[in-house]
């Protein structure tokens, strides 16, 4: 089995400026080529430790890919590190070049003198194109290994990872392990729970494995199969997938890249139904949720942030009596949101949220986590839900979110397809 190192590069990682998401998304792609990751580095923006940071690796892996320091300013050495740590010189590729004009002339800018040097490679090197932006990866074979170095933005890195970095690792050192990983998602029940449901499973599969993977609210169960080629480990995950449904029943949402307010989306336009929300404590969060999936505007209407009571009352049509007896943070009042946002946007189904998202303004009665979750439905009924969390303000706004899309997520899963 192939061997390899991840180097990430960039002083803002190393001061906590940066969260690095690069090395999880390579780490995952190589996995599940069967190419064992060994190490993960973090280097500045200095050229000597850059080249050192690259020849250690190259004495312990087949491959080392370098992610980051490819652009055009004086801080970005990745290039000629790699082009030292080989001990060759960097050389113009014209074919970079034009694009690189090319995509100066279609922004209608000045190309600036440092922009050049983005088509500087190390001897040898084959050029990996990037139609995302302005900086080319490339590979460098050296004394039979491999060095790749790829752009750090995520939205250039990921697609030419995909495109281009794995194809040629497949290629040219044929692993002789596959992995394939299927998610299975699940909603509206705890870790506890679901390990107490496939524990015995958990503790007796080798291969494949089961393992779980929490976010606030979710549940991640993920089944990982090794085989010699992918056909062969994704049949054996397809022969365990069923056992461990059956165990989990009803709370998977979706399998893979999928969201579930993009799950609820698919939900609506299958039953013919229109969304809006009504939101305080979550202050608009829930309708980003929605608004995230691509057309979304075929079922969602919008969305109200009513923060104060006065806007509860101007905006969705909330009582101030109710407000008065029962408080903003309230049953009634979440069902009253709900109803509003209903009846103000012109769906057929609306959620609310009201809550104390803290860290102030909690009491004995109603404490920092108290959160209602309203759901109005077709025909003007009208649900709501209490929950209680502790947390920061932001785990409880984001669970609060949660708790909302799996609520109604649950309620569309009952109801049948609008007939066409």
């Amino acid at each position: 089995m192939a061997r390899a190192e991840i180097i990430t590069i960039g002083t803002e990682m190393l001061l906590g400026q940066l969260v690095d998401t690069n090395t999880a998304e390579i780490a995952r792609a190589l996995f599940e080529i069967g190419v064992d990751v060994h190490r993960e580095t973090s280097v500045g923006d200095n050229e000597v430790r850059i080249a050192v940071a690259v020849r250690e690796g190259l004495a312990r892996a087949e491959i080392v890919i370098c992610a980051g320091g490819l652009g055009p300013t004086v801080d970005d050495m990745t290039r000629g590190a790699i082009a030292a740590a080989v001990g060759v010189p960097l050389t113009v590729d014209e074919p970079s070049m034009r694009h690189l004009e090319a995509l100066f002339a279609r922004l209608d800018r000045p190309m600036a003198e440092n922009n050049r040097v983005q088509a500087h490679f190390p001897q040898g090197a084959a050029v990996f194109e990037n139609p995302h932006g302005s900086a080319p990866g490339f590979v460098i074979e050296h004394e039979g290994r491999a060095i790749l170095a790829l752009p750090g933005p995520p939205r250039e890195l990921f697609p030419m990872l995909r495109d281009h970095a794995i194809p040629w690792i497949e290629g040219r050192f044929e692993p002789d392990a596959a992995f394939v990983t299927r998610v299975l998602r699940t909603a509206g029940v705890g870790e506890s729970d679901l390990d107490a449901r496939i524990a015995d499973l958990f503790r007796e599969q080798k291969n494949p494995t089961i393992a779980m993977l929490a976010h606030p609210g979710l549940v991640d169960v993920k089944l990982t199969a090794k085989a010699e080629t992918r056909a062969g480990a994704a049949a054996m995950i397809d022969e365990l997938e069923p056992v461990v449904r059956a165990r989990l029943g009803d709370c998977i949402y979706g399998v893979g890249d999928v969201s579930l307010a993009g799950v609820i989306g698919d939900q609506l336009r299958s039953l013919a139904l229109t969304l809006a929300v009504g939101e305080s404590c979550t202050g608009g969060q829930l309708g980003a949720a929605f608004v995230a999936v691509p057309g979304a505007s075929d079922y969602f209407h919008g969305g109200c942030i009513a923060y104060a009571d006065q806007a509860k009352t101007s905006l969705l049509g909330v009582s101030p009596d109710l407000i008065e007896r029962f408080g903003a943070v309230s049953e009634a009042v979440a069902a009253a949101m709900a109803l509003g946002a209903q009846a103000a946007l012109g769906a057929d189904v609306a959620l609310s949220t009201t809550g104390v998202a803290g860290p102030g303004g909690g009491t004995a009665e109603k404490p920092v986590g108290l959160v209602f979750v309203g759901m109005a439905l077709p025909g003007g009924s009208v649900r709501v839900r209490r929950l209680d969390w502790p947390g920061s303000r932001d785990a409880i706004q984001r669970r609060a979110v949660i708790a909302a899309l799996t609520m109604l997520w649950r309620e569309l899963a009952i109801r049948p397809a609008a007939r066409g």
